[in-house]
């Protein structure tokens, strides 16, 4: 009598296997990689978020008047003592009127500068202006 013929076991082979495990183990590592540069763009994007925030603080310090359109400045936030910050003033391009750039940047890890230029009018000087021709009042007669 024959015996009968012994049928091949039916899943996967060691090398299989071992193919699909470094396959894998090769998407893993490039998930990782997108992950890590993801939240580095995440936290670049923040920090240059934070810089933009103090750099319109700071130009609305100088429109108001408490840091000298005139002199100008530098310093560290009160609130952010990481930051640091720098107003210059170019040459005025009518009266009382100057052109003004904030900095503010971050040292700590890769570097962030933000800057704004904007012209602004001394703030000593708003409201000053008076009428040409005093005001008169009519009767009826």
């Amino acid at each position: 009598m024959l015996k009968p013929r012994r049928r091949s076991r039916e899943g996967m082979t060691l090398l299989e296997v071992l193919i699909a495990m470094a396959v894998f183990l090769l998407a893993l590592a490039g998930i990782a990689q997108l992950i890590d540069f993801g939240s580095n763009n995440a936290q670049e994007a923040a920090r240059t978020t934070t810089a933009t925030r103090l750099c319109q603080s700071k130009m609305a310090e100088v429109e108001a008047g408490v840091v000298s359109v005139t002199e100008g400045g530098s310093g560290t936030f009160d609130e952010e003592p990481l930051w640091q910050w720098s107003v210059e003033i170019g040459t005025a391009v009518a009266a009382n009127t100057y052109p003004v750039t904030v900095r503010t940047w971050i040292e700590q890890g890769r570097r962030v500068e933000v800057s704004q230029t904007q012209i602004i009018f001394d703030p000593q000087f708003l409201g000053n202006a008076a009428p040409a021709v005093a005001p008169t009042t009519t009767t009826g007669g």
